[in-house]
């Protein structure tokens, strides 16, 4: 599991709606370029969209599903490739929030995801790799809130 945490000087809510914005995730992440819902009313649990990505000259897409939604607290979905649930976590903290990023991988991805990261193709020691993303993309999302 990869996880970070950031204190960012802005409101809970202010934090919240830049998380659960997933069509402007791309502004903030190192590989995440946005996404576009699909099915269901956006934000909700049971919602599905697709995520686009990119690594390097490699670019690809992922369906996922939300799967937890604790307005203004808690944000979780799924990805169907991956096998990955990301959660985004909104605590008041002092006079800002905390911020906390994961991603847990629940079950074995399918082979040629695993091929694909192994091989380097999108990048050397993937789980590295996400850590160093949550954290850049947590730093950007403060950045960005407290400009």
């Amino acid at each position: 599991m990869e996880r970070a945490s950031a204190y960012i000087e802005a409101t809970p809510s202010a934090v919240w709606a830049v998380v659960s914005d997933l069509e402007g995730m791309g502004r903030f992440s190192p590989e995440n370029t946005g996404g576009k819902w699909t099915s269901g009313k956006p934000g909700t649990v049971g919602a599905k969209f697709t995520g686009t990505n990119k690594h390097g000259l490699i670019r690809w897409s992922t369906r996922c599903t939300v799967t937890e939604v604790v307005d203004g607290q808690k944000f979780s979905f799924e990805v169907d490739e991956s096998k990955a649930r990301w959660t985004f976590l909104v605590e008041p903290s002092d006079a800002g929030t905390l911020l906390t990023e994961t991603r847990e991988v629940f079950a074995s991805a399918p082979l040629h995801v695993r091929i694909l990261s192994g091989s380097g193709v999108l990048g050397r020691d993937r789980d590295q790799l996400m850590q160093s993303g949550i954290e850049t993309t947590l730093a950007r999302i403060k950045g960005f809130l407290e400009k």
